[in-house]
């Protein structure tokens, strides 16, 4: 009896073995954070919470709403973020995210196209929360780390 193997067993083992090489050439000592505004009540947000709000499920603080945005022009930082804080690959999020706003009418992350303007929209939002490279983040005193969400081996 001839056995196969199958491809997708071993698909996301070697979607990380692919990150991880990218990420070593692409820069060695990169982090990707969690920014928020410098007058936000945001503090601190757990991993748990961080993916709701990405998924577009009502995350409150201060019985405010959190409002998350997306950086879209990078696609490392996409890549790097969907497999290290939201555990999936960017095909699957969209999927689950269409279908979680086609079934509860949940918003999607507003998509912003450069850190300037992400920057822009957290200081306009003070419940807004975003993603983006550690040194686009210290470009600017009136944003906030909230978290280190990934680092470069």
């Amino acid at each position: 009896m001839e056995r196969r193997i199958s491809m997708r067993r071993y698909l996301p083992l070697f979607l990380v073995a692919i990150l991880s090489l990218s990420a070593r050439v692409h820069s060695a000592d990169q982090e990707v954070v969690l920014v928020v505004s410098g007058n936000s009540p945001i503090t601190e947000l757990s991993m748990l919470d961080l993916r709701k709000a990405y998924l577009g499920v009502a995350v409150t603080i201060d019985d405010r709403s959190i409002r998350s945005y997306r950086l879209n022009n990078d696609q490392l930082l996409n890549q790097i973020f969907m497999q290290s804080v939201m555990a999936t690959s960017e095909r699957s999020y969209e999927r689950r995210l269409l279908s979680l706003t086609l079934k509860y009418g949940r918003p999607r992350p507003t998509e912003i196209d450069d850190p300037a303007s992400l920057i822009r929209q957290l200081k306009m939002n003070p419940m807004g929360i975003g993603y983006m490279w550690r040194k686009d983040a210290e470009t600017d005193p009136e944003i906030r780390i909230v978290k280190v969400l990934w680092k470069s081996p």
